[in-house]
């Protein structure tokens, strides 16, 4: 017996055992977290949101009126808020109501933190989170480990969407630094082993690297991936121009915490041979939405309620608005979260009757503004850059109305016509009369959050 065929029959005595150990593993871990009646909740969770539109839309209202009396009665913030406007919780009887209350912005948590907490927690029983978001400052905020628990759960429910499974094998590329430093140590290595995960650094894509990491793919055999958008797009470029393909089946690829372009989905799923998921979520409020087989962005009515600030939400986009249903420790009510999207009314052809986020348009500094007031999405540009083979990275800033920067690293094919079809591509968007000034730049650094910010637009 050969030695390659010898490792061959050792892996796949080994790979199904390690399953089963990481099955019982997270198990016992669930149970120490989350209770006895862990599998329970999650299928009281799966049942009730495979229920209809109005069974769904009535639990969510019931605990976001639980909500509002909870902040009301436990947080200064929000007692000093609604006695101001004259508003008792009990008056919010139904969803236009809920206009009375001002939306939560991130300047009021940095200003009032403090104030926003609950009374009923002690401070040093919760647990400090932050996010540097798209602009690289910090906002601080809490939760507790009730709300982290469901969380947790939520994301179980729809990553199996995608096939994951518990301590079924998972390749993570990520970006974040606190999460990726996390997953170098000793302990999350652990963790790392008995969840079946291995990690890929998002911060260190060298062609090497992901050669290398697609050789050990060859031999683990991830059954899904849980990925940045842009990491998971430069893992895909380099094995496609390396001419690389799997030789085993992905049950699913997991893009999380950016803007999925349709290029990156297109790319990926060539090269992977399987769908790309898109799952929309946030640091601060957990996960949003999550794409179903059907391709179709189903909103987590279980811990949320979302609002568009738009006066025709399923028509004309705007900022979305998130009140988190759990975090009872610091409550988010009507939460401008950045983003801005539209709602859908369709009924989803996957048989789930979760309502559906019709169009994820982006951070609300990727979305470029006319003097007209028509919105852009910021997509538009990068599929205009994908197919320019001399542009190696780009960074289109909306100053104002009338000027915008392009920072363009490009190669040595490079040409004048190229250079004055992009600036032509970008006039036709956004106007005759806007000066768009090239700038060539060796790179362009991701910021520390680690999310690659390809169109930003400066216009309030």
């Amino acid at each position: 017996m050969s030695g390659q065929t010898r490792k061959h029959k050792l892996m796949s005595i080994f790979t199904p055992t390690k399953t089963l150990f990481s099955k019982m593993a997270w198990a016992a871990y669930n149970t120490y977290r989350k209770g006895l009646h862990y599998r329970q909740r999650l299928a009281d969770m799966d049942a009730r949101l495979n229920e209809g539109r109005e069974s769904i839309a009535q639990f969510q209202w019931e605990r976001l009126r639980k909500l509002l009396r909870h902040a009301y009665q436990t947080t200064p913030y929000y007692q000093t808020l609604l006695d101001s406007l004259h508003i008792q919780p009990d008056d919010i009887r139904q969803p236009r109501d809920l206009l009375q209350i001002p939306t939560l912005e991130k300047s009021t948590i940095r200003a009032q933190l403090d104030e926003l907490l609950s009374r009923a927690f002690p401070k040093h029983r919760l647990m400090k989170n932050a996010t540097g978001g798209s602009s690289g400052t910090p906002l601080i905020f809490y939760q507790n480990r009730a709300y982290w628990n469901q969380r947790n759960l939520s994301v179980y429910y729809f990553d199996r969407w995608a096939g994951w499974d518990f301590g079924e094998r998972q390749l993570i590329v990520w970006g974040s630094l606190p999460d990726v430093d996390r997953a170098m140590g000793l302990k999350q290595r652990m963790n790392n082993f008995w969840r079946n995960y291995r990690w890929l650094n998002g911060f260190d894509l060298t062609a090497e690297k992901m050669i290398d990491a697609f050789e050990q793919m060859q031999r683990w055999r991830p059954q899904t991936i849980l990925a940045y958008a842009s990491s998971l797009h430069l893992f895909a470029e380099c094995l496609s121009e390396n001419q690389l393909t799997p030789d085993w089946k992905l049950k699913g690829i997991i893009s999380s915490a950016e803007m999925l372009y349709p290029h990156y989905r297109k790319l990926a799923e060539n090269v992977f041979k399987t769908k790309v998921y898109n799952r929309y979520g946030g640091r601060e409020v957990g996960l949003i939405a999550m794409e179903c087989k059907a391709g179709r962005l189903h909103i987590n009515c279980h811990d949320l309620y979302i609002e568009i600030d738009s006066d025709a939400p399923y028509t004309q986009p705007g900022e979305i608005l998130i009140t988190q249903l759990n975090n009872y420790a610091m409550p988010f009510i009507r939460y401008r979260i950045g983003d801005v999207g539209v709602l859908s009314d369709e009924v989803c052809p996957c048989g789930n009757s979760l309502p559906i986020l019709g169009d994820l348009m982006g951070r609300t500094t990727a979305t470029f503004r006319t003097r007209s007031g028509k919105l852009i999405h910021g997509g538009y540009f990068t599929q205009q850059f994908y197919e320019i083979k001399t542009v190696v990275q780009f960074q289109l800033i909306q100053e104002s109305y009338d000027l915008c920067r392009l920072k363009l690293v490009v190669n040595d094919k490079f040409t004048n016509e190229t250079h004055e079809w992009i600036v032509r591509q970008i006039k036709e968007a956004l106007g005759e009369n806007v000066e768009v000034r090239v700038e060539f730049v060796d790179q362009i650094p991701p910021p520390t959050s680690g999310k690659i910010a390809f169109t930003i637009s400066k216009i309030e």
